[in-house]
């Protein structure tokens, strides 16, 4: 499939600019041949306004046909076939076999959130019948804009999790392409826009800018057409995009997920127990991937103990041992080995391995072990800075009190996990870890993020602007909705959904009781 480096804007491409930028292979640093075009301040308004004139049409969309479009989106991305896995692979060095999964997690998002819609339940009807007569429902913001992520170029990017929630919403979406794929990004690009006409939608329910700098992204959010914006990326870049759109007129909600460190909990119980299999299973979790995992467990927490000490000197010599893979981009690998020389800057930080770009073609660093004293983590911030890479830091508590008292100083994050043995007093642990993460693990790893219902994936500041959200899950739908209540409307004039006679046949609750009946 010929690619262009053009914008998507409407079912129409678009090359106005000057500003010209390139893929890299990370693992030669080889430049592509083809060019991309970065969007214009007048290509952004325009993809902006198409979404604003779909909307119109797309808010009065049934569940059904916006279900249609999921499925067929899915089946796009499947007529790609193995040139959009090729083509990703080029571009992030993340191997067929892990595209091969994420491509099926991607598709698998779109039909869930197709089923999702079907079934109805998902626009939490509520009806009380008494005076007066108060019945509500979730309904669409608006057109939404897209941020899309570097370490997962197909589940969190152009046709990945927000885009598949927001449209399932019933919301236009404009997506910034991470100007790290942006060859993947454009046949991602061609598929939904192929939907969008199948479907016999308004072209602007999706278009797709590209951009290597933060111009685009920043008139994106500025423009008064936005209503949301769904990031996955950096605490720096969340946090631009965020004050951005603080600072309109009238200000949006932003669902950034950021940086988060995952704080890890080892009992000496659970190390007298599984020292080696914890080992490593901890290993694998921080070299995942080369690391770039936002669920990366970059900090461990532990008693000091000669247990503790030999349970360390064998995860460095785990790490030491296993390969280090490439890192995304040029701009992660900068920023990885700017975290981790701050972090061994720090007095209280001793380097136990790693430590330093490995040597080669490929952008790659070492697997890398830092280790400093609870103390110096409540003292000091920047030792909670996240480092997104195959890195962690071991934090030696002085006693129980210690660890509690650091638990207590940590930022927030997407997850916390504990490593304990049955029958050990830890309530007041896992109390404690419950405060600063959207996910609780028990005797597992956080890495691997299950798309199901239950999932939360999100969590207290600096992880994310909206801890009651996630980005992952059915539940992911409610970022990009609200609700409205009607009161006293006659049942011709209300929402099918809402009608006495249900004819959607979909589970409501009425009168405090959940049914599918009338009313």
């Amino acid at each position: 499939m010929s690619l262009t480096g053009h914008n998507y804007i409407a079912g129409e491409t678009s090359a106005e600019g000057a500003e010209l930028f390139y893929s890299v292979d990370p693992r030669t640093k080889s430049r592509g041949d083809q060019a991309f075009y970065s969007a214009t301040e007048s290509e952004v308004a325009r993809a902006a306004e198409a979404a604003r004139v779909a909307y119109q049409q797309m808010r009065g969309f049934s569940s059904a046909r916006l279900a249609d479009l999921l499925d067929e989106i899915a089946a796009q991305i499947g007529a790609l076939g193995d040139e959009l896995l090729h083509t990703a692979d080029r571009e992030t060095g993340l191997g067929l076999p892990r595209l091969t999964g994420e491509r099926d997690r991607t598709t698998g998002q779109m039909r869930a959130f197709a089923d999702l819609l079907r079934e109805g339940s998902y626009l939490r009807a509520i009806i009380n019948s008494g005076q007066p007569t108060i019945r509500q429902m979730q309904f669409p913001v608006g057109p939404v804009a897209i941020f899309a992520a570097s370490n997962f170029p197909f589940a969190f990017a152009v046709a990945g999790g927000d885009s598949a929630s927001a449209l399932a919403a019933g919301c236009p979406i404009v997506v910034k392409a991470h100007p790290g794929h942006p060859a993947t990004s454009e046949l991602f690009a061609k598929a939904m826009t192929a939907a969008v006409a199948a479907q016999g939608c308004p072209a602007g329910a999706f278009s797709m800018l590209q951009g290597a700098g933060i111009d685009v992204g920043q008139w994106l959010v500025a423009h008064e057409a936005i209503e949301a914006v769904g990031f996955t990326g950096s605490l720096r870049g969340g946090r631009a995009l965020y004050d951005a759109a603080a600072a309109r007129p009238r200000p949006i909600p932003v669902y950034a997920e950021m940086g988060s460190i995952n704080p890890v909990v080892i009992t000496q119980a659970a190390l007298a127990a599984r020292a080696e299999t914890i080992a490593d299973g901890l290993v694998g979790s921080v070299t995942l991937g080369s690391g770039q995992f936002c669920t990366n467990p970059g900090l461990v927490l532990l008693e000091d103990s000669a247990a503790s000490q030999d349970f360390i000197q064998a995860v460095s010599a785990k790490m030491e041992a296993a390969p280090a893979g490439p890192l995304l981009n040029e701009a992660v690998a900068a920023g990885l080995a700017s975290a981790v020389e701050q972090t061994q800057a720090h007095p209280q930080v001793s380097l136990l391995t790693g430590g330093e770009p490995s040597a080669g073609e490929a952008f790659c660093y070492r697997n890398t072990v830092l280790q400093t004293r609870a103390a110096a983590i409540r003292a000091d911030q920047r030792l909670q800075t996240e480092h997104f890479g195959p890195v962690t830091l071991f934090a030696l508590c002085d006693d129980a009190d210690d660890l509690r008292a650091t638990i207590k100083a940590l930022e927030g994050s997407l997850t916390s996990t504990l490593h304990a043995e049955a029958g050990e007093e830890v309530e007041d642990l896992l109390g404690l870890l419950r405060e600063k993460a959207g996910r609780v693990v028990w005797n597992d790893f956080p890495t691997g993020v299950a798309v199901v219902p239950a999932m939360q994936h999100g969590g207290p500041y600096p992880a994310t602007t909206a801890p009651s959200t996630t980005s992952v899950g059915s539940n992911a739908i409610y970022r990009f909705m609200r609700p409205i209540a009607f009161q006293n409307l006659p049942d011709a004039l209300l929402p099918a959904p809402l009608q006495d006679a249900n004819p959607l046949g979909i589970l409501r609750q009425v009168d405090g009781e959940y049914t599918d009946g009338t009313v």
